[in-house]
């Protein structure tokens, strides 16, 4: 397990219920690092100015998302306001945009940015049968994402099989396999091992999906595997 650190990439989501709150976690994350979710979602009074001030305040790579509730988000207000703040992401050239599968299926043509594209699918119930996942990449292939990511909610070991098969998946180069909850945390730790482009760790108790590891952790056994 040795020189694994240049294929380690934690990524660690911020929030915020107002701007301020927002600018100010963002600010202490980014000092610890080196990379960032920017989960827009959780500003209550989220206004497009504030997009500007996020994308000048943020000097670590990052992946910009306004998430629906049914997708794991906070995002309360309606599906058009919503659908243009991702768009103002694209048009603002925000690094990477995470846009959900169902979002693009929905709203074929207005996502038009030349930044990189992240696709992304969630189940919180279940993972999927292969057939199934096999399908719902297909469909994420056609909209020629720079990354796929794949999230799953991890019932038994069968599952944890089946998203290390889609990690070595040769499909797509850069995908992200993920299995959400307290049995999927493996995933967490030997995705980027497996050939997952990053992994999401907490900072300091705050955690955007069920089963994520806390950052400071997550170093600590990346550093002794590097032993």
């Amino acid at each position: 397990m040795k020189n694994i650190k240049s294929k380690i990439r934690i990524c660690v989501p911020v929030t915020g219920k107002n701007l301020n709150e927002f600018l100010d976690n963002l600010k202490k994350i980014q000092a610890v690092a080196d990379w960032v979710e920017l989960r827009v979602d959780s500003i209550e009074d989220l206004k497009k100015k504030d997009l500007f001030t996020i994308g000048t305040k943020t000097v670590r790579r990052s992946i910009f998302t306004c998430r629906s509730r049914d997708e794991g988000g906070q995002w309360s207000k309606d599906e058009k306001t919503r659908v243009t703040i991702l768009q103002n992401a694209q048009i603002l050239g925000f690094e990477y945009v995470d846009i959900e599968l169902k979002t693009l299926e929905n709203q074929k043509s207005v996502f038009l940015g030349k930044n990189k594209l992240i696709v992304s699918y969630h189940d919180f119930e279940k993972t999927p049968d292969k057939r199934s996942l096999d399908k719902i990449i297909e469909k994420m292939i056609k909209f020629d994402p720079s990354i796929i990511k794949i999230a799953t909610k991890v019932n038994r070991y069968a599952d944890i099989i089946g998203l290390i098969q889609l990690m070595v998946d040769k499909r797509i180069k850069d995908k992200i396999i993920i299995g959400m909850g307290e049995k999927g945390l493996i995933t967490r730790v030997v995705g980027p091992l497996f050939g997952t482009y990053l992994t999401f760790a907490g900072y300091k108790g705050r955690f955007s999906a069920p089963g994520q590891m806390e950052f400071s952790e997550l170093k600590k056994i990346y550093k002794l595997l590097n032993r």
